[in-house]
């Protein structure tokens, strides 16, 4: 089984994520639904890496996927899986600095 693991950076982003939808928009069943997705992005990151797209220009050997329509998931390919990087909101501005 392919093994994906977190930056603190991509776990702290989950951590807000949720908070912000289940306290702040006061939907918790929304809020577990979305990490699922992002669970489910993971898995099928991690069983094919290539399924994202290059974002060479921010960070090399980085791909990015879309989960939700909204949110980005920044990741890089692993021998025994995946690396997510960050998960961020679309419309927010992505710099390279960003993915350090």
């Amino acid at each position: 089984m392919p093994r994906i693991r977190l930056t603190a950076s991509a776990q702290d982003d989950l951590a807000e994520i949720w908070h912000y939808v289940a306290v702040e928009q006061q939907s918790p069943v929304n809020a577990d639904s979305l990490a699922d997705a992002f669970d489910e992005r993971f898995q099928l990151l991690a069983a094919h890496p290539q399924t994202g797209e290059s974002v060479e220009h921010l960070r090399p050997g980085t791909r990015r996927s879309i989960v939700k329509k909204r949110f980005l998931v920044f990741y890089q390919a692993e021998a025994e899986g995946v690396l997510i990087l960050r998960v961020l909101h679309g419309a927010r501005l992505i710099r390279p600095d960003d993915l350090e």
